[in-house]
């Protein structure tokens, strides 16, 4: 196969959203470009190894196809990486390369990256606890859009946790957060501030 027709071939494998269809099909060609050095499709052969999809689940095997995209400076990948030193899954766990790599893709914008940081900053988890700082990383995330960045921002304003209690901008946020189904919003005993996943 030549490399124009293996371009549209590995291009037709996604919607315009840029979702694959099917990862099935799309794995050989993701893993043919994955070690050829693209970073997207090195990120999505680690999440077809973390979740099993078209492959044998292996987390090891997706820690090392996220440090790859990683050094490519694909935030998505950081992310996930970040995910991985956060639980232990695929490697050693450590909370401070977790937040390193959260730091990392919230700078490049990733906004579930970003609520993950304040929720780190928040709990004192690979950094010291620090609320205003929560605060500024999830009102960065709720204003892109993050449902559970918008609770915690609103939770916040509730508690007076990192601000000045207001009940304004708590109702706000937290009508925000409803408006997209927060789950956490009908379930008054979920805890916000478990990692957000891919």
């Amino acid at each position: 196969m030549n490399k124009q027709t293996f371009t549209q071939e590995y291009h037709a494998l996604f919607t315009s959203a840029g979702i694959v269809k099917n990862y099935k099909k799309a794995f050989p060609y993701l893993l043919v470009a994955a070690r050829n050095g693209h970073p997207h499709a090195q990120n999505l052969v680690g999440y077809c190894y973390d979740r099993g999809l078209a492959t044998g689940r292996n987390r090891i095997a997706a820690v090392r196809w996220y440090k790859k995209a990683a050094a490519n400076h694909y935030s998505e990948a950081i992310y996930n990486l970040a995910l991985c030193y956060a639980t232990g899954i695929g490697t050693r766990k450590n909370t401070r390369k977790a937040f390193a790599l959260n730091q990392q893709a919230a700078a490049a914008g990733h906004v579930w990256a970003r609520c993950n940081l304040g929720t780190m900053y928040a709990d004192g988890v690979g950094t010291k606890a620090d609320p205003v700082l929560a605060v500024r990383w999830w009102r960065k995330a709720a204003k892109a859009g993050d449902s559970k960045a918008q609770y915690n921002l609103g939770s916040s304003y509730v508690e007076g946790f990192g601000v000045r209690r207001n009940r304004r901008l708590a109702a706000s946020w937290l009508k925000k957060a409803a408006r997209q189904g927060n789950w956490l919003l009908s379930n008054p005993h979920a805890r916000h501030d478990e990692p957000e996943e891919t």
